[in-house]
């Protein structure tokens, strides 16, 4: 579709001085986009230059806009030697093309350079109108990193699993770096990437429209450095169907357009919805076709037609899309609040199956999953170079990746499933080295009928298909012919099914399943050394080490469990890290105790050289019931029955369920007196979720954004329990940070593990705290000096730095001179605190941003602003789009690189989410 994309470059102010001897800056702009450059007139000897220029016109298209980003270049002008480069700004035009958003943006930009950081800002001001509002199509496509449907939408369908690959050279090792200065080699890169993840999107978008979708839901993009080899950007996602709703939980009514351009594409967009809506609900089944319980009726369908099915079981449907392809469909009730009125006639979701049923959602409505199997995980080890030598280089990589997804079909089909949900892809790359890893949770989801699940599975007596208190917790798989050895208990709610004795998923606690108590986040973490050899030995030995990495996991999260006194982990994430000598693994979730499973059984200490007294065995039982009992005290968990707990020492010598934990040794002795004491403080509740499960009056004041960078020296003394302590005292600082209020959250807790060298490990650390309005307690500066120093009294030396990039008090974006303060929140999870809910989404954004320096005296003040001004960026362009907040923050990639030279450094950093307008809480006024 033509269009035309207008440009004025309003002023700028807090420039840097370029000239040393009037201590001034003669600055001038270029604007440039596609093949096109427009200059600015020079603002001479000033600081805060007032250009006011004409208005810059682009001719272009809707795909270019997409595929293509406006860059505003900042020059200093000289008169005898060459130009001096300021700084630039990159702005994406996505937002602006998608129906319902604004069509202009305004606002203040940093000015970012890759050597320099932020050096000022500049006004600019974008408007884009449309020629024509014909083949609109391309510019209804949504994209959203939430797991879940954002708020001002409701889910008429599930399209199925969409992902993309494509490669191409990194300019980092391509000749022309040698010659090149390092400003210039990394805005290409900035610009390489930024594109390569544009037309990866226009890619999705092709297909989304193809089967008939206009969003995507869990959208997970990354980029796979090679080096040599080039770089790969990847992404998944879950295809679906979205319609705006006026009658939301909340009674929100979306924004409407304020360009008239894309009012009428819009409305337009929304016509041919409501028509299709129409007459697909005018459709009737035939009467052999499946049937419906009385509560549903006939499900909206946007495209395809019903055909009989031979053969099929009754709660299949054929369905013939225009390309002739046949799916599999099931039908689902549409998630609403209790408190919302439904009309008579309720609206159905429709689900379509493909050859992956894999979707990257977290967060179900009731109804929509009938039985949980277990969590699935695939990974393979490959060579790059052999990649490199095969005819289609993107080929051989969506071959790789078709392999993972395989196996993992294969693993969902042993558990008796038909989908996998909570599905993520990770890559982890080291020179030549690549591993590849898929982790979802298999699932059953729920049909029309309430016909048993398939394998014939001991879920006997689901009546209402995994609604009520027991959920979706009962095994899907017969428990006579188990896929692997286990130890099935009926069911502690509806005592009519079977239930497994600990429960690992990847998704969120689905809705109507009880919880007991509080969850609380755990995590275990794994390091091994190997030697440093060939890449192919060393792929055959990481291939070895793998599988016993992960019974260390699983063992260490399992022990810690049941000493928590839980019995599932929900929000389950995977954080692999592979060097040249070691390989680091780390497993985080959230521990919840589920009221339709078992209690955990206890805990039983055997340990090696043990005394005839057995003093050494009597001391751990002792230590282990004094944890237990903390845990269910502080996360609320309450016997069921009111039966003594099962964790008392005369029970855990004496039950034959019970788990031995040996003790061999000092390494054993300190993992255990870990696994017994949390590194937060008891007043903080955590998950790895947006939410603690099971707590109730959750603290909903101010919403801070935490970040936590450690660099940890990779020395011959490193190991397993080295770094679990350099984690925990990371964690520790986080509650540190918290220890002022009396009650507070932190949510969304994620783990980034990187090796740029062979010597050193990165691990970043987010999370988001919610604080609670009571007063502070009330702490002298004396107090807090030797609080301080008792903390870090038994400091570790491999810990390089610590340091916190934060936001400030109130999430303020706030300019020098006072003026257009704006307040953006960034969270990490789908909600802030105080605000009702999402009144419009205005898309979502991803920055690559580098910076480089070679003048770095400390390291971590160097991360620590780099990761500020990152953020300060990514705030002044959701406030530029008109929006107060950016939901689903997440540090994709964040890669730190110690150049040759001394105090020379580079960090390569990916940083996404979704830019919303918050509707204020008409109860109480919004948080500061």
């Amino acid at each position: 579709m033509p269009a035309i994309v207008k440009v004025k470059i309003v002023e700028g102010r807090n420039l840097p001085i370029m000239d040393r001897g009037s201590e001034l800056t003669d600055a001038y702009v270029d604007v440039k986009f596609q093949e096109n450059t427009f200059r600015t007139l020079v603002c001479s000897k000033t600081l805060c230059p007032q250009w006011n220029s004409d208005w810059f016109k682009f001719e272009t298209d809707d795909d270019q806009l997409q595929e293509d980003l406006l860059q505003i270049k900042v020059f200093d002008k000289d008169t005898v030697t060459a130009n001096d480069p300021i700084g630039k700004v990159q702005i994406s035009l996505v937002p602006l093309v998608c129906p319902g958003n604004p069509s202009c943006l305004s606002g203040w930009f940093p000015i970012f350079d890759t050597l320099h950081g932020i050096r000022g800002q500049i006004k600019v001001i974008v408007k884009v109108k449309y020629i024509s509002v014909t083949n609109q199509n391309s510019l209804g496509v949504k994209f959203f990193y939430g797991n879940s449907v954002p708020s001002p939408y409701r889910l008429v369908e599930v399209k199925g699993f969409v992902e993309e690959l494509i490669l191409d050279d990194d300019p980092e090792y391509k000749w022309i770096d040698k010659i090149r200065t390092n400003r210039a080699s990394n805005d290409a890169r900035q610009l390489l990437f930024s594109r390569l993840a544009a037309t990866l999107k226009g890619k999705i978008i092709n297909k989304v429209l193809n089967v008939g979708g206009n969003a995507v839901i869990g959208y997970r993009q990354s980029f796979d450095l090679e080096g040599q080899f080039g770089v790969v950007v990847r992404a998944i996602g879950t295809t679906v169907l979205l319609r705006e709703t006026t009658d939301s939980p909340f009674g929100v009514i979306a924004t409407t357009p304020t360009d008239p351009i894309i009012a009428a594409v819009a409305a337009m967009t929304m016509s041919d919805t409501q028509k299709t809506v129409e007459d697909c609900s005018d459709q009737t089944l035939d009467q052999q076709g499946p049937t419906l319980p009385a509560d549903v009726d006939q499900p909206i369908i946007s495209s395809g037609r019903f055909q009989k099915r031979s053969g099929g079981s009754s709660h299949k449907l054929s369905i013939t899309s225009d390309s002739g392809l046949s799916e599999t469909a099931m039908f689902f009730p549409e998630a609403r609040s209790p408190e919302t009125t439904l009309p008579v006639t309720q609206t159905k979701v429709l689900f379509s199956a493909g050859d992956f049923p894999f979707y990257t959602m977290c967060s179900f409505p009731s109804g929509f999953v009938k039985s949980i199997g277990g969590l699935v995980t695939s990974r393979s080890v490959r060579l790059l170079d052999k990649l490199e030598s095969m005819p289609e280089e993107s080929d051989s990589r969506d071959k790789l990746w078709m392999e993972i997804r395989k196996e993992i079909k294969t693993h969902m089909k042993s558990l008796c499933c038909n989908a996998v949900i909570g599905y993520s892809e990770t890559s982890t790359i080291c020179e030549k080295l690549c591993v590849l890893s898929a982790t979802g949770t298999a699932v059953i989801l729920q049909s029309s009928s309430g016909d048993q699940t398939p394998g014939g599975g001991g879920g006997g007596g689901w009546g209402g298909g995994g609604e009520g208190e027991c959920g979706a917790c009962h095994i899907p798989y017969n428990v006579h012919t188990s896929p692997f050895n286990m130890n099935p208990q009926q069911c502690a709610v509806c005592d009519a099914g079977y239930v497994p004795d600990m429960l690992l998923t990847t998704i969120d606690v689905l809705p109507g399943v009880a919880v007991n108590g509080n969850g609380c986040f755990i995590k275990a973490q794994a390091f091994r050394w190997k030697r440093k050899q060939t890449w192919e030995a060393s792929a055959n030995s990481i291939g070895q080490l793998l599988p016993f990495m992960e019974y260390e996991l699983h063992q260490q999260l399992s022990q810690t469990l049941k000493i928590r006194g839980m019995n599932a982990v929900v929000g389950i994430r995977y954080e692999l890290c592979v060097g040249e000598t070691a390989v680091c693994s780390i497993i985080s979730g959230t521990a919840v105790y589920l009221a339709p499973l078992p209690s955990p059984s206890p805990i039983r200490v055997r340990c090696a050289n043990q005394t005839p007294d057995q003093d050494g065995e009597d001391k751990w039982q002792m230590a282990i019931q004094q944890a237990h009992e903390k845990s269910k005290a502080c996360n609320k968990i309450t016997t069921p029955d009111g039966n003594s707990s099962t964790n008392d020492l005369s029970l855990s010598l004496s039950n034959k369920d019970a788990l031995i934990v040996d003790i061999e040794d000092v390494k054993d002795e300190k993992r255990m007196a870990r696994s017994l004491v949390s590194p937060f403080a008891d007043h903080i509740y955590t998950s790895s979720g947006s939410h603690v499960p099971g707590l109730t009056g959750e603290v909903n004041e101010a919403c801070h954004l935490l970040t936590q960078v450690c660099r940890i020296e990779v020395t011959p003394s490193l190991s397993s329990d080295k770094m679990a302590k350099i984690i925990d005292k990371n964690l520790q600082l986080l509650s540190f940070k918290l220890r002022n209020f009396t009650r507070c959250t932190l949510n969304n807790i994620r783990f980034r593990v990187h090796m740029p060298e062979e010597e050193e490990m990165v691990v970043v650390i987010t999370a988001v705290a919610h604080l609670s309005a009571l007063a502070p307690t009330v702490e002298t500066s004396l107090q807090k000096r030797r609080r301080f120093r008792r903390f870090f009294s038994s400091g570790s030396n491999e810990i390089r730095f610590c340091e916190q990039a934060e936001d400030g008090p109130n999430n303020m974006l706030t300019f020098p001179d006072g003026t257009d303060t704006i307040q953006v929140h960034m969270t990490a999870g789908s909600y802030v605190s105080g605000w009702s809910t999402v009144r419009a989404c205005l898309g979502h954004l991803n920055l690559y941003l580098i910076r480089e320096s070679t003048d770095v005296r400390d390291l971590s003040s160097f991360t620590k602003t780099f990761m500020v001004e990152a953020q300060a960026v990514l705030r002044a362009h959701v406030a530029s789009l008109g929006g107060t907040a950016l939901l689903h923050y997440r540090v994709q990639d964040l890669t730190l690189i110690d150049g040759p030279h001394k105090n020379q450094a580079q960090i390569l950093l990916n940083i996404s989410g979704d830019a919303v307008i918050l509707a204020p809480d008409q109860s109480k006024p919004p948080p500061a």
